[in-house]
Formats: C-alpha cells, sequence, structure tokens
C-alpha cells in the first residue's frame, strides 16, 4: 500500500491539469505578519488529497501535502513557518507566519475529493512599510523620504510652493527608496506637511514642519553674519593683545639690560706725574708745626713778657 501513494499522487494530480485549469488570485501580506491563502471552495466531506505546491519567486521550491485516508502530511523541503491553518480534512488553507519577503511567489492548491479534482493558484505579495524621515539641511531645502518600502511610496507635499523633486532608487531585494525634496518656504509661520502613502500603511501618515524649525531657517543667514562678524572682532582683538604684550616684554627687556650694565661699571684711573715742585713747602709747613718748633716759640713769647 506504501508503494502506491507516489503512483496515486501523481494520477491525481494529472486528473486537476486535466479537468480543471487554474484559477488566478492575489493575496497580499505585510513583512512580519501572517499570510494565510485558500484552497478552492468545494466540499471537503470526501477528501482524498491535498498538496500545496509553492514556488517563491527567490529561493527552491517545495510541497506540502496532506492525505486523508492515513491522516498524514507529507512535507517536502519547506520550513516550519509554512503549515496548515487549522485541520487540513476541514479547511487545508495554507499558513505563513511571519511573512518574510523572499516568501513572495506563487502559491497553488491541487484538491481531489470524490465529487472531482480543483486547483487554486495564488500569488502572494509581501509588502513592506516604509520608514519615514522628514530633515532640513543650511540651505533651506526640506527632505521628505520613504526608505525601503515594497511597492514604492507615494509622497505629496501640503501648503508648499508646488515645485517638489524626486528620487528614487531600487534596491536588490525589491524595495525602492524615494526622496522628495521641497524648497522652504519664506515665512516664520508656514507649516510645511509632508504626505506619504503606502499600501502597508493603515492611513495616510502626515508629517509636519513646525514654524519654530521655518523661523530658525530664516533666521540663519543673519546667525551666519553674526558669527561671521564675532568671529573677526575676535581676531581682530587678539592680534592687539599679542602686538601689545609683546611691545611691553621688549620694554621690560631693555630695562633689565641696562640695570645690568650698570652694577658692572668700573672706575678707571688716567696715568699723570707726581708735581714735586711743591713738596718742600708742605713739607716745610708741616715742620714749622712741629712740637719742637711749637716749644721753642712758647719760651720766646715767655721771655718777652718778662723783660718789659
Amino acid at each position: 500500500m506504501a508503494q502506491m501513494w507516489p503512483i496515486l499522487a501523481e494520477f491525481l494530480l494529472f486528473l486537476i491539469k486535466v479537468v480543471q485549469g487554474p484559477a488566478d488570485s492575489t493575496v497580499s501580506a505585510v513583512v512580519g505578519t501572517r499570510a494565510v491563502l485558500r484552497c478552492p471552495n468545494t466540499s471537503m466531506s470526501s477528501l482524498i488529497l491535498v498538496i500545496w505546491k509553492i514556488r517563491p519567486k527567490s529561493g527552491s521550491h517545495c510541497s506540502l501535502a496532506y492525505r486523508a485516508d492515513a491522516s498524514k502530511t507529507d512535507r517536502t523541503n519547506c520550513n516550519e513557518r509554512m503549515t496548515w491553518e487549522s485541520n487540513p480534512d476541514h479547511d487545508p488553507a495554507l499558513q505563513i507566519h511571519p511573512v518574510r519577503l523572499a516568501d513572495e511567489g506563487n502559491y497553488t492548491c491541487e484538491i481531489a475529493t470524490g465529487d472531482g479534482t480543483f486547483c487554486l493558484a495564488s500569488a502572494l505579495i509581501v509588502l513592506v512599510p516604509p520608514v519615514v524621515t522628514l530633515t532640513h539641511d543650511s540651505n533651506g531645502i526640506i527632505v521628505c523620504q520613504a526608505s525601503a518600502g515594497k511597492p514604492v511610496a507615494e509622497i505629496s507635499w501640503a501648503q508648499g510652493n508646488g515645485h517638489s523633486t524626486e528620487n528614487k532608487t531600487h534596491h536588490i531585494n525589491g524595495t525602492v527608496t524615494i526622496l522628495s525634496s521641497m524648497p522652504m518656504i519664506k515665512s516664520t509661520n508656514a507649516h510645511l506637511t509632508c504626505l506619504v502613502t503606502h499600501p502597508a500603511m493603515n492611513q495616510t501618515q502626515t508629517i509636519e514642519l513646525s514654524s519654530k524649525l521655518s523661523a530658525d531657517m530664516t533666521l540663519l543667514p543673519i546667525l551666519c553674519y553674526v558669527l561671521i562678524c564675532t568671529s573677526s572682532c575676535v581676531a581682530v582683538i587678539a592680534l592687539i593683545l599679542y602686538r601689545t604684550l609683546k611691545c611691553r616684554a621688549s620694554w621690560l627687556s631693555g630695562l633689565a639690560d641696562a640695570a645690568t650694565t650698570g652694577n658692572n661699571l668700573t672706575l678707571t684711573s688716567r696715568p699723570g706725574t707726581v708735581n714735586t715742585t711743591n713738596s718742600s713747602t708742605v713739607e716745610s709747613i708741616y715742620q714749622n708745626y712741629s712740637v719742637q718748633n711749637m716749644h721753642k716759640n712758647i719760651n720766646y713769647l715767655k721771655t718777652q713778657r718778662q723783660r718789659v
């Protein structure tokens, strides 16, 4: 009986392809969430065989089958994220959780029952919500960016001047980054709103630029001028102080040199001749004032008084 299983499966698949062609449907799921793919709507009271054929756009193919008479599931190359949503005897829907970008592709449910054979092919589309940012540069350009979205997001502006520019970048994994630029409104009361629309978002996202930022952008040239003037004044003052300190240091150095020179002054004598002409006169004067002569003069005076 085990050997009859592959033969029976191939025969039933052949009947499905011949009796009824596939019916196309599209299923969308946001990356990271749960995706459910349905089989053809038919009675499951006489279910014989269910086979899911999975052909992703990237990666290897796989299959998930259920045989009703043996209550047996057969998995070939399918990972554990792909399983039955409930009991395949009642509802053979395929569940994928969590959905990844690589799961995008074609999924075919083939059913064989006592009432006939049925087939339904579904295309799984994985949605990736973009990361939205709003920035500005020093030139007054506002940039609204929706990064790595799938499909590409749509950007529009409210209360803008209507002259926005867009740039798109396509990534290898199928996501797209869109960048929209808008010049800043020349008003301090302006409110600039970036509207980003994407199928993976429940509603339109609105990012509002506050009036304070608008005022800052308007005052930016004035601030730059003030900064330039302040820097110039500081440079001039620093140069004047440097010159002043340098002159004072030179003056103090000159005073120190002068003081050092004064302390090292020496007295010099000029050679000359000694005048010996009056030396005898000087000696005679000193001789007149000798002790012996003074005694003689005193005795002479006494003698003269006695005679008188």
